[in-house]
């Protein structure tokens, strides 16, 4: 007798794939109603109170109010159209609502007060505070969380760590790009020295975005994170002319000063990296 296989354990809500916004975008979904309306009714004069495709709203509930004017294979098609349409608005609301609970929250109203608003209740018609609560996670999640999080309050928790994770990183980011800007500022004008006498190999085809960015970035530093953004430009000038030199199989740099430069830049990005 064959044994029945075990079923896999379920997925747990965190990890689950989200179901993902609809694939057409809301001004083409609303453009093809538009376009459906127009080839059953070219001339219906109704069709000149259409609010236009940027109107969302206007153009669902105009849809809506007109959808028995569509027969058959339009009809089902505009149907569908307008599902999407009214999922994009709902996804468009979701940061609107967020903020205004959040200024609620700063406001000093209580979770009591927004249920009631919103008509959370429980069995005995009384507010149902912890309904709100939820609400507010799934919201954070749906804003500030990744594509495929799914909206559900456990979630709301990884949402969270992840942004503390990028705070820190940046902070330490920041850090060592502080620990090295003197002499990384002072390389970097040398390594400008050196490539606007032409002593530094760049490829001819390059937009030299990397040696752009570098120029402005050695006279504009306001703040700690401009600061540490130094350590990005060096970096893309280095990578940048290695890898053509590489392809040419050149040397980088047409003269012992200003190979020495290109060193020095390369110490100081790997020191600022190792810390």
């Amino acid at each position: 007798m064959q044994r029945a296989r075990k079923p896999p354990p379920p997925t747990a809500r965190d990890v689950r794939p989200a179901r993902p916004a609809p694939e057409t975008p809301p001004l083409l979904l609303a453009s093809r109603l538009y376009e459906l309306h127009r080839e059953a009714s070219r001339d219906e004069p109704y069709l000149e109170r259409w609010p236009g495709d940027t109107e969302l709203f206007g153009v669902l509930a105009f849809a809506q109010e007109h959808a028995r004017r569509l027969t058959g294979d339009a009809y089902r098609e505009a149907a569908v159209l307008r599902i999407q349409l009214a999922e994009w608005l709902r996804l468009a609301a979701d940061p609107f609502q967020l903020s205004a609970i959040d200024d609620a929250r700063t406001g000093g109203v209580p979770w009591r007060e927004m249920a009631l608003a919103l008509r959370y209740l429980d069995r005995a018609g009384q507010p149902n505070p912890g309904s709100v609560v939820n609400l507010r996670k799934r919201l954070h999640v749906a804003v500030n969380g990744n594509p495929d999080d799914r909206r559900q309050p456990e979630v709301a928790h990884l949402v969270d760590q992840r942004a503390t994770e990028v705070r820190l990183a940046e902070q330490r980011r920041i850090a060592a790009g502080e620990s090295v800007y003197r002499q990384l500022d002072a390389a970097a004008r040398v390594l400008l020295r050196h490539h606007a006498a032409g002593e530094i190999l760049e490829n001819p085809d390059d937009d030299g975005f990397w040696w752009g960015e570098l120029a402005e970035a050695v006279d504009d530093r306001r703040d700690a994170r401009e600061r540490a953004n130094l350590v990005t430009y060096v970096r893309g000038v280095v990578r940048e002319t290695r890898a053509y030199a590489k392809r040419l199989g050149e040397p980088a740099a047409a003269t012992d000063q200003a190979r020495a430069a290109l060193e020095a830049a390369v110490r100081l990005v790997e020191l600022a990296e190792a810390r």
